[in-house]
């Protein structure tokens, strides 16, 4: 029997900066263009490295208003404008933002399918905003107004059915990854070179508080003089990284190299990478590490660390804030061996974007006749 499939197809983004929700929007709607869907792509701030990327095939609207909250109304006219198959909302805040309309929205379009993107641990990230028991409350009563909510991680998937009643509305949907675009930006010159007489350490993210670089750096100072720490990225703790660098006395044992368009020629020759976040979603600089066969040492926080990481393989975990017991893996890792080869091809294939896309295309209801 032939499944009728959706012929227009809906995306929602706040901007399109360089970040994982908007990588992961572009990809999709970009690979459903080509599947003779009329792809449309609403945004509220019409700015990021990531617009040029777009497919030529996908119709921007630019609401031309950068806070979702009062770009909400104009959003809702034009999707009513468009009359999609499917709308699907790609990042947290604006997933939350929406779904109080929803109800409304869908006595407009009956036959309009809305699917939302989670892409944070809610219950965690909700601690942190302005208002918590305000968006835990949305969360509770309106999220269930989609019709399908996709979670990066079991974590996530865990989370949002334990705290929000989410029971029968999430799906696990992991993020791709182009193994073989890493591999070859890989092979680019840099003008960074690392000391082959350190054993160097890498980490590449955005310098926020939640990604808890203080605690990379207090295991840091823990570990012996010949290991050194490359930061890739840029943020609002820079300088009071610098500064606690500075304290710990391990200033001359860390580079901070800001943000790099191409983090993949420090991971070609990187000797392991961490990672010491509180909370993730679905850490896709994990998946492009172990691309490059780069093994992992991380905290086991919330966010799927323990769904990439299979311990001996590809790397090991420890138990969230934990610097002594990171800093003694860290050390141990130095005596194993690893099967490179064998990282790279497991990582090449369990998030290649073909089978992703094909879990993406069963969600938004293109299935093969």
């Amino acid at each position: 029997m032939d499944v009728v499939q959706p012929k227009r197809l809906v995306g929602l983004i706040h901007q399109l900066k360089m970040g994982g929700a908007e990588r992961i929007m572009v990809n999709i709607l970009n690979n459903f263009s080509k599947e003779g869907v009329e792809v449309h792509l609403i945004i509220f701030n019409h700015t990021g490295e990531l617009l040029e990327k777009l497919s030529t095939e996908i119709i921007v609207h630019d609401l031309g208003i950068a806070s979702v909250m009062k770009g909400m109304p104009k959003c809702l006219k034009e999707i009513s404008n468009i009359k999609p198959d499917i709308v699907f909302s790609g990042i947290g805040h604006l997933n939350i933002a929406l779904s109080p309309f929803l109800t409304l929205m869908k006595r407009i379009l009956p036959q309009t399918k809305w699917i939302a993107r989670e892409t944070n641990i809610v219950s965690l990230q909700n601690q942190t905003s302005k208002y918590p028991k305000l968006f835990d409350w949305l969360y509770r009563r309106t999220y269930s107004n989609y019709d399908l909510i996709i979670a990066q991680s079991v974590d996530m998937k865990e989370d949002l059915e334990k705290n929000y009643g989410l029971m029968e509305r999430v799906e696990v949907i992991n993020n791709p990854i182009d193994a073989k675009r890493v591999q070859q930006l890989s092979k680019e010159k840099s003008e960074h070179i690392f000391d082959e007489e350190k054993i160097n350490l890498l980490t590449v993210a955005q310098l926020r508080e939640e990604k808890r670089h203080d605690l990379m750096l207090e295991t840091l100072a823990l570990l012996p003089i010949e290991y050194h720490l490359t930061i890739v990225g840029s943020g609002e703790k820079e300088e009071s990284l610098k500064a606690l660098s500075n304290s710990l006395d391990i200033l001359d044992r860390v580079h901070f190299e800001g943000q790099q368009s191409n983090p993949y020629v420090y991971m070609k020759n990187a000797d392991l990478f961490l990672l010491t976040s509180e909370r993730e979603g679905f850490p896709n600089v994990l998946l492009e590490a172990n691309a490059m066969g780069l093994p992992l040492v991380a905290f086991a926080c919330l966010g799927g660390i323990k769904e990439i990481i299979t311990e001996g393989e590809n790397g090991y975990f420890v138990p969230f804030g934990e610097t002594k017991l990171l800093a003694n893996q860290i050390e141990a890792v130095r005596d194993i061996s690893f099967n490179k080869e064998e990282i790279m091809e497991k990582t090449s294939k369990k998030y290649a974007q073909s089978s992703i896309m094909s879990k993406y295309k069963e969600a938004f209801g293109l299935k093969s006749s």
